[in-house]
């Protein structure tokens, strides 16, 4: 279904003048064809393509159209579990080797994140891909492994996007391993062929030994335009100078600070024209969507004299990891253009409002509608019924009324709601060893039977200190904590407080949300 948006436009392009510049917005339409795509951008009244008689159309005003976000750095697969910091902790954490080996760590994210992807694989992504859509996220890295491709996906999977053909898994690649030299060598030949390698990188204090995962990458001939070098906050600033031909870096200030206590040094990699992104990371130690991570970027910034401007932190959620991704993906993402995706997102905004200062301060109550593909998937009722929503549900988010359309990730005729997601959620939360159990029945008669094989995915993070396989053996031990609002609120905010590295820094975040 072709679909027209009338608002504000702020496409962060420069397409046949109708944008002079990436800063440049006016109140126009973006004309979103049956494929998905955008077919055309105009300025006030002018008309569109032709073939848009009956489309949907939606007017809002004076409210922000802008890309949809995108988050390059998240996992799904934690995405349930609150802020975790080592107890009787009082120094950062040297690398990411560190806190995996936490006593803590096992019980309280690897064997509670084990009990969901076993027991309720589907209403985990589900409640993933949710909390991403509240705050206005369109597409998000980090989906865990699974044992078979998924249609019905809301938001769009980096590693796994189809775009209608093959999955792209041999063009976006990723690892939160480090890697031995001949496989960064593989790699790095991949990278030269059109692919894109996304790679946790040097993730630690600077001159920790995780330094060298970067000067393994160089040597490997990893630092091309397609490396996307997640963190690398042990580096110097100089180690960017290796990186002659510029790729990506994208950026967790949170989480960094959280375990570590400094972060990542944007303004040296912007100097060797290195794309920096920001991304959102993960329940443990990250905010809940990238909406929320540029205002501690912003805090960040602002503490350390590096004049980041709301819009270089809104590039940083739009049309920067649009870029990134268009090579590999063969089309333009986080920028309205045409024949780019028709990814769309709604923020709310005063008349005249600078729109830019706008993004940066909106919190989940602000993202007034959200598009994916040209299909509204979340936003205000008379929005979402003005697109022609297929598979209404209500959902009530920072205390405003919204409307879900979300079907079954296996079968996207069949409606689901989010409370139903919830409700199973739930009962693995209530009794793991009974759903973990049942599940390992399931799967165990499936393949007597000769039937489809069940959905089945594995954990992207280090397991810490376990037995083989992840989980203890006594499953009655584990202990799943509740599961965490997708929109950031009070309870949030209440434990940063007197918690991880972050020296008071965190503690701001909540301001916004006020």
């Amino acid at each position: 279904m072709s679909l027209v948006i009338s608002g504000r436009i702020v496409p962060f392009a420069m397409d046949g003048g109708i944008a002079s510049s990436e800063k440049s917005t006016f109140a126009g339409k973006v004309w979103i064809g049956d494929d998905g795509r955008i077919e055309r951008v105009t300025r006030g009244n002018a008309s569109g393509p032709p073939g848009f008689d009956k489309a949907a159309v939606v007017d809002v005003g004076h409210n922000l159209v802008l890309p949809g976000f995108i988050d390059l750095h998240s996992h799904l697969a934690y995405a349930t579990l609150p802020l975790w910091i080592e107890p009787g902790r009082t120094k950062p954490f040297l690398h990411h080797d560190s806190w995996p080996s936490a006593s803590s760590y096992p019980a309280d994210i690897t064997w509670p994140a084990y009990a969901f992807i076993e027991a309720a694989p589907e209403e985990l992504l589900a409640y993933a891909e949710v909390r991403a859509l509240v705050g206005g996220t369109t597409s998000i890295q980090g989906s865990p492994p699974k044992n078979r491709p998924l249609d019905g996906s809301m938001v769009r999977n980096v590693e796994d996007e189809t775009f209608g053909g093959s999955i792209a898994s041999n063009r976006v690649l990723a690892s939160t391993l480090t890697l031995k030299p001949e496989v960064l060598a593989t790699r790095s030949a991949q990278m030269k062929s059109g692919a894109s390698f996304i790679y946790h990188c040097a993730e630690g204090q600077v001159d920790s030994i995780v330094a060298g995962e970067y000067r393994s990458a160089r040597v490997c001939g990893c630092l091309q335009k397609h490396f996307v070098a997640i963190h690398t906050n042990a580096l110097n600033s100089g180690d960017y100078d290796a990186w002659t031909d510029p790729g990506t870096i994208v950026w967790s200030p949170f989480s960094n600070l959280w375990l570590y206590g400094s972060t990542t040094d944007v303004p040296a990699a912007l100097a060797r024209k290195i794309r920096v992104c920001v991304g959102s990371d993960w329940g443990p130690s990250g905010t809940r969507n990238v909406l929320g991570e540029i205002k501690v970027a912003a805090l960040v910034g602002k503490r350390a004299g590096w004049q980041l401007t709301p819009f270089d932190l809104v590039r940083m959620i739009t049309c920067d990891p649009g870029d990134a991704l268009a090579g590999p993906w063969n089309v333009q993402a986080g920028r309205l253009q045409p024949e780019a995706l028709g990814d769309v997102v709604v923020i709310e905004a005063r008349a005249a409002a600078d729109p830019f200062a706008t993004v940066l301060a909106a919190t989940e109550k602000d993202v007034q509608l959200v598009i994916v593909g040209g299909r509204a998937l979340y936003g205000n009722a008379n929005l979402m019924k003005a697109a022609k929503a297929t598979f209404p549900s209500n959902l009530n988010i920072a205390g405003k009324k919204r409307v879900l359309s979300m079907t079954k990730l296996a079968d996207r005729t069949q409606p689901w709601s989010f409370a139903h997601v919830l409700a199973r959620l739930e009962e693995v939360r209530a009794d793991p060893k009974k759903e973990i159990d049942a599940a390992g029945n399931a799967l165990a008669a499936a393949r007597m039977a000769g039937g489809a094989p069940r959905l089945r995915l594995a954990l992207d993070m280090p397991l810490g200190r376990v037995p083989i396989g992840g989980l203890p053996k006594n499953l009655g031990e584990i202990v799943v904590p509740p599961i965490q609002p997708i929109a950031h609120d009070a309870a949030f905010f209440a434990s940063i407080a007197g918690r991880g590295f972050h020296g008071g820094l965190l503690d701001g975040l909540g301001h916004f949300y006020a």
